[in-house]
């Protein structure tokens, strides 16, 4: 068993955040310029804990909270082309609060907050990757009302459509994508791996199935593009990240039997011990959410540092069996701080159940180098 993978001390979660952070800045000398690391930890201190239990309600909750010192968006995908072009999508947003109370700016430059984005494009010409640091000042970054962005990338929810507008240019591609509620509700996600239920240090909720349809722009080519995406939003004192010697993988998979899962796990580096974490299913034709078990799903034996990752996902009482790959090529990449995915990308998935072919897609984000 993983242990001690979220210290049950704040002050010691926030160092290894921090530390993460520091180092992006003096990687990064705008953010080192722009970004308050300094009172971070001053202002994370007089946050409160969550409390144990989240009453929800939307469309409130699909705005920004404030209130809580740190909070993300996380968006992912696969949309395709009538030519079937497949392309992989990730777009997420990260906030942290440097203050409890509205900051008053004597200055343009004053910050209530700190933002980082990453962007993954992930398709046959290649995947391209971009990360992003800000503050909410001069409209460089922000969140209000139901709306987050970090310069031209944003995404928006529409309470009247009960649908997002995703919106991000890289290079020479430009996506903007509606994403549209289809059969799955929002289900909520509380707590990280290692911290008691009484203490979980976030909430949240995971919206899967939801379909995609837009333009994705290579250059001076146009695209209309259709498919499916999975949407998640947490927010808290806590967020999941990767510790010293433990990896974070997270994986949003859906197979095309009809379910979805979003599964968190922890896993000391270079293998050994018992993953730390959970896997939530949904399943169309129960309409239902559950808790599965972890060991269910596992990364199958590499050919070493820089392999390409496979993933296992097995259900022997539906004789269900698929195996997820990259579904284009694969190639690590150093993060910026231990906490920060190594690797994000799309996930193809082929197997069986019960001798008939199950095909599937997913989405990978990995510590591990």
């Amino acid at each position: 068993m993983v242990s001690g993978a979220y210290p049950a001390n704040h002050r010691q979660w926030l160092y290894a955040v921090l530390a993460s952070i520091l180092l992006l800045c003096v990687l990064h000398p705008v953010a080192a310029q722009r970004l308050p690391v300094g009172d971070l930890l001053e202002a994370a201190e007089a946050f409160a804990d969550p409390p144990a239990e989240w009453d929800y309600q939307f469309p409130a909750d699909h705005a920004a909270h404030p209130e809580q010192f740190g909070e993300y968006w996380l968006i992912v995908g696969r949309v395709h082309t009538p030519e079937h072009s497949i392309l992989g999508f990730q777009l997420a947003f990260y906030r942290l609060s440097v203050a409890t109370e509205t900051v008053h700016r004597a200055s343009r430059w004053r910050t209530q907050a700190v933002y980082r984005a990453q962007l993954v494009l992930d398709s046959a010409q290649g995947r391209v990757t971009e990360e992003r640091y800000s503050r909410d000042a001069l409209g460089l970054s922000g969140a209000e009302n139901y709306s987050v962005w970090l310069e031209d990338w944003s995404l928006v929810f529409v309470p009247e459509c009960e649908c997002f507008h995703l919106h991000a240019v890289l290079e020479d591609q430009r996506l903007s994508l509606t994403l549209e509620a289809a059969l799955a509700p929002r289900l909520p996600i509380t707590g990280v791996p290692g911290l008691p239920a009484a203490q979980p240090g976030s909430h949240g909720y995971w919206w899967p199935a939801l379909h995609a349809h837009g333009q994705w722009q290579i250059g001076a080519q146009h695209h209309t593009v259709t498919g499916e995406a999975v949407f998640e939003q947490v927010w808290g004192r806590r967020l999941p990240i990767a510790q010293g010697q433990l990896m974070l993988n997270r994986l949003w998979l859906m197979p095309d039997e009809g379910s979805a899962l979003r599964c968190m796990l922890l896993q000391r580096r270079g293998g050994g011990g018992r993953p730390l974490g959970e896997c939530l299913v949904w399943s169309d034709s129960a309409g239902l959410a559950w808790q599965a078990d972890i060991d269910r799903l596992r990364p199958l034996p590499s050919g070493g540092r820089g392999s390409a990752p496979v993933w296992l996902l097995e259900r022997p009482a539906q004789s269900l069996r698929v195996e997820f790959n990259p579904m284009h090529s694969y190639s690590s990449q150093k993060a910026s701080g231990g906490w920060l995915p190594v690797w994000s990308g799309l996930l193809s998935g082929y197997g069986e159940q019960a001798e008939l072919v199950q095909q599937g897609w997913g989405w990978l984000e990995s510590t591990q180098p």
